[in-house]
C-alpha cells in the first residue's frame, strides 16, 4: 500500500445560491418544502407504490441490488438516485463520488427504516450535447493537464448521446489517452476493461454502464437508462398529462424561476415562456416542444400539431419523447418511490427552481443531498505539503500565493533580520531627517522625499536579488508545488471536475477503489459536503 488517501472538501465556493442551501440560509432553505433538503435525524417512508417499471431495462451489480430492487419495484422498498449523461470513458471523478453517496444514502436509509432500499443510477442519455459528454481531462505522464475530444458522427448532431454507436474514432482515442496516462503494473487489468468498454460499435450507453459499473462492483446499486423504450413506454402516461397541461407545467416553472430571482440569485434553468418541459425527436434531430396559438411547435422547421395529434402519439410512438432537465426530476420521482436523491452543485441550483413543478404535477419531492466532495492526495503530494507547511487550499491559485509564502519563508534567517533591521533603520532616519529638514531647510523635502524612494527601491532590488537565489535554491520543492497544484487543481479546476478516474487507476489499480469506497463508505456523517443545516446527509456504513 502506498498511502493514498482522499480528503473531504467543500463542493461549493462561497457566496451563491448553493452555498447558501448548504450553509442553512433560511430565505434559501424556503424555496423548498420542509424538511427536503437534507435527510432527517428520523426518517419517514415516502408513499410506496409499485412501479410501471419491470427490471428488464436495469443493469445491476450483485444479487444484492438486483433484490432491493424487485422489492422497490413492487411497492415494497425504496429508492434513492443520483445521475448523469453518459460521459466519455466514464467522465470525471464525480461521477464515482455520486454513485459512492447513493450506495451510502441508501444503507442509511434501509438501516433506519427497515425496508428495502437500491441506490439507482439515472444515465440521462436523451442529453444531446456532444461537446458537453464527449470529452475528458487528464493528467499524462509529465503532469501536463489535456483534454480529449470525441466528434460526434454526421449522423448523430443533435440527436440523443446514449443510443449511438461509438464511432470508429473512439478506438484512436482510447489508445491515445491510454498511451497519455502515467500507468503502472497495478492499473494494467483496469487499463484492459477500459479498452473493452469503449470500442467502436457499443452504444455510449452501454460503455458509460459497463465502467462505472465496474467500478461500483460488489457494491448495490442498478443503472438505468433514460433512453431505453421500456422506460420511454412507461413514461408516456406522465407524458400525456404534461403535454394537456403544458400551460400549468410553464407557469409551475415561471414562479419556482421568479422566487430564486426573487432572491437576488441567477436561474439556474431558463425558462422560455411557452415552452413545453418535453423533448420530441424527429427528422430535424430532437427540439423542444413549444407552444403557440394553441398548436405545439414540434422541429425548427416550424412545423406544428395539435395536443390531440401529440397525445396519441405518446401511445404510437412513445420513444420519440424525453424530459427536459427541468422534468426529469419530476419523472423519476414517477416511475419510483424516490426516498432522497444525491446532487451535484449545479443540480441543487436548478432544483430550488422546481418545487411548483413539483406541486403542480402532484408529485412528492424526494429528500436532496449534496454528494460527497473528495480530492484525491497522492503519498507524494503528502510529503510535500508536510514538508513545505502549504495546505491543498492553498495550490487553488496554481500554487504562486504558496510559492511566494516558501520563498519567503526560506530566506537565511540572518539576511532576513538583518534586511528588517536596515529597513526599520532606513524609515527611522529618514524620519528624523524630515523633521529637522521641514524646520530648517523646506524647500528640499521633495529632495529628502526622492532620495528616501531610491533608497527604499535599492533596498527592494536587493530583496528581490535575495529572492531570486532563494528561488534557484529551492527550484526543485517549488517544482513540485506547481506540480501538485496541476494535480489538485488542473487548469485552475478541482480535480474532481477536471480529471478522468482512469488517472488514479492507471496508476494505483485496486489500492484507488479501496481508497475511494472507504472515504465515501466508511467517512464519519461530518462530512462537510454532507450536511444541511446542522443534519448530516451521509450515513457511516454499518
Amino acid at each position: 500500500m502506498t498511502g493514498l488517501h482522499l480528503e473531504a472538501e467543500g463542493m461549493s465556493r462561497p457566496g451563491g445560491l448553493v452555498s447558501s442551501i448548504l450553509e442553512g440560509d433560511r430565505e434559501a432553505l424556503a424555496l423548498f418544502p420542509p424538511g427536503v433538503v437534507g435527510l432527517a435525524e428520523t426518517l419517514v417512508a415516502r408513499s410506496r407504490f409499485a412501479s410501471n417499471l419491470d427490471p428488464t431495462p436495469f443493469h445491476y451489480t450483485n444479487p444484492a441490488a438486483r433484490d432491493r430492487l424487485h422489492a422497490a419495484l413492487a411497492g415494497e422498498g425504496l429508492v434513492v438516485t443520483t445521475g448523469q449523461q453518459p460521459q466519455l470513458f466514464g467522465g470525471p471523478l464525480y461521477v464515482l463520488y455520486k454513485a459512492l453517496s447513493a450506495v451510502r444514502c441508501a444503507a442509511r436509509i434501509e438501516q433506519e427504516l427497515g425496508i428495502p432500499c437500491v441506490a439507482i443510477f439515472w444515465v440521462a442519455a436523451d442529453d444531446h450535447d456532444w461537446p458537453e459528454v464527449a470529452s475528458i481531462g487528464c493528467l499524462d505522464r509529465g503532469e501536463q493537464f489535456r483534454r480529449l475530444r470525441l466528434e460526434p458522427p454526421p449522423d448523430r448532431v443533435g440527436r440523443p448521446v446514449g443510443p449511438s454507436p461509438l464511432p470508429p474514432e473512439v478506438d484512436h482515442l482510447t489508445r491515445e489517452f491510454l498511451e497519455a496516462l502515467d500507468s503502472r503494473e497495478a492499473g494494467d487489468r483496469w487499463l484492459g476493461v477500459l479498452r473493452d468498454q469503449y470500442s467502436a460499435g457499443r452504444s455510449f450507453t452501454d460503455a458509460f454502464i459497463g465502467v462505472v459499473s465496474e467500478w461500483m462492483k460488489g457494491l448495490p446499486i442498478a443503472f438505468l437508462s433514460s433512453a431505453h423504450p421500456a422506460v420511454r413506454a412507461a413514461a408516456s402516461p406522465f407524458v400525456r398529462r404534461v403535454l394537456e397541461q403544458g400551460d400549468l407545467a410553464d407557469d409551475a416553472l415561471r414562479r419556482g424561476t421568479e422566487a430564486v430571482t426573487e432572491l437576488g440569485y441567477r436561474a439556474q434553468l431558463k425558462q422560455t415562456p411557452g415552452a413545453i418541459p418535453l423533448f420530441r425527436e424527429g427528422g430535424g434531430g430532437r427540439y423542444r416542444l413549444r407552444s403557440a396559438s394553441g398548436l405545439i411547435q414540434i422541429d425548427r422547421d416550424d412545423n406544428f400539431k395539435g395536443v390531440a395529434e401529440l397525445v396519441a402519439e405518446t401511445t404510437s410512438d412513445s420513444g420519440r419523447f424525453s424530459p427536459s432537465a427541468a422534468l426529469r426530476p419530476v419523472l423519476e420521482s414517477w416511475l419510483l418511490p424516490v426516498q432522497a436523491t444525491i446532487l451535484g452543485p449545479g443540480e441543487i441550483a436548478y432544483w430550488s427552481q422546481l418545487p411548483p413543478l413539483f406541486q403542480a404535477l402532484e408529485v412528492p419531492m424526494p429528500s436532496i443531498l449534496p454528494r460527497d466532495s473528495w480530492r484525491v492526495v497522492e503519498p507524494r503530494t503528502e510529503r510535500l505539503l508536510r514538508k513545505t507547511g502549504v495546505s491543498a487550499d492553498e495550490l487553488r491559485d496554481g500554487g504562486a500565493a504558496a510559492a511566494a509564502g516558501l520563498v519567503e519563508r526560506s530566506r537565511p534567517r540572518g539576511v532576513e533580520e538583518a534586511l528588517l533591521r536596515l529597513e526599520d533603520r532606513v524609515e527611522e532616519e529618514f524620519g528624523a531627517l524630515e523633521s529637522a529638514i521641514v524646520s530648517d531647510l523646506p524647500g528640499l523635502r521633495s529632495a529628502v522625499g526622492k532620495s528616501r524612494s531610491q533608497t527604499f527601491s535599492a533596498l527592494a532590488a536587493l530583496r528581490r536579488t535575495l529572492d531570486s537565489v532563494t528561488r534557484e535554491r529551492e527550484e526543485s520543492t517549488l517544482g513540485q508545488l506547481r506540480r501538485a497544484a496541476a494535480n489538485l487543481f488542473p487548469d485552475g479546476i478541482p480535480q474532481e471536475r477536471a480529471l478522468a478516474v482512469w488517472v488514479y487507476l492507471a496508476r494505483y489499480g485496486d489500492e484507488f477503489i479501496d481508497a475511494a469506497r472507504s472515504a465515501a463508505l466508511e467517512a464519519p456523517s461530518e462530512h462537510p459536503s454532507s450536511r444541511v443545516d446542522g443534519v448530516a446527509g451521509g450515513a457511516t456504513a454499518e
